[in-house]
C-alpha cells in the first residue's frame, strides 16, 4: 500500500490543509492522524486536553462519532474525500506499536495520507512532504 506523510516542524503550519487537498485529488485513499503526547507539555500550546487524555501506550480511535466531530482535523480528513480516517494517539513509547496495529486497521484502500511528524521514525514512506511554513513545503 502506497503512503504519503505529511510532516511539519510544530503544529499549526498547514499540515491537516495540506493533507485535506491531496486527498481531495486521491480517489480511494484513507487518511492517518497521528497525535503523539509530548512529555513537557502540550505540542501545540492550546492545551486542547487530548494529549493528557493518553493514558495507555497508544488508542486507535475509529468511532465516527469522534471521526466526524465538527471542527476537528479527522473530520476534515473525512470531508476532504478520505474512504476511512484512523486517529492514532500514542505515548512516544507506544508509537511503533500503535502505527503497526493502525496500519493493520486499513483495507480495501489504495493508500493512506498519514498526518504527523513522528511516524518517520518507524518507517519510510513513498512520499513525505514535509511542511516548513504555511505555504512552504519540502518534498522527499
Amino acid at each position: 500500500m502506497k503512503t504519503i506523510v505529511i510532516s511539519g516542524g510544530k503544529s499549526g503550519v498547514g499540515k491537516t490543509y495540506l493533507a485535506h487537498r491531496l486527498l481531495g485529488s486521491l480517489e480511494g485513499w484513507s487518511a492517518l492522524k497521528v497525535t503523539v503526547n509530548k512529555d513537557g507539555g502540550c505540542p501545540n500550546g492550546k492545551n486542547c486536553g487530548v494529549c493528557g487524555e493518553i493514558k495507555k501506550s497508544f488508542y486507535i480511535i475509529k468511532d465516527k462519532n469522534i471521526i466526524n466531530q465538527t471542527g476537528k482535523d479527522t473530520a476534515r480528513l473525512k470531508e476532504a474525500g478520505a474512504k476511512e480516517v484512523i486517529w492514532l494517539k500514542a505515548r512516544p513509547e507506544g508509537l511503533r506499536g500503535g502505527l503497526k496495529k493502525a496500519f493493520s486497521e486499513f483495507s480495501g484502500c489504495s493508500g493512506i495520507v498519514i498526518e504527523g511528524t513522528s511516524v518517520l521514525k518507524f518507517f519510510k514512506p513513498d512520499l513525505n512532504i514535509h511542511v516548513n511554513s504555511k505555504g512552504n513545503y519540502t518534498i522527499r
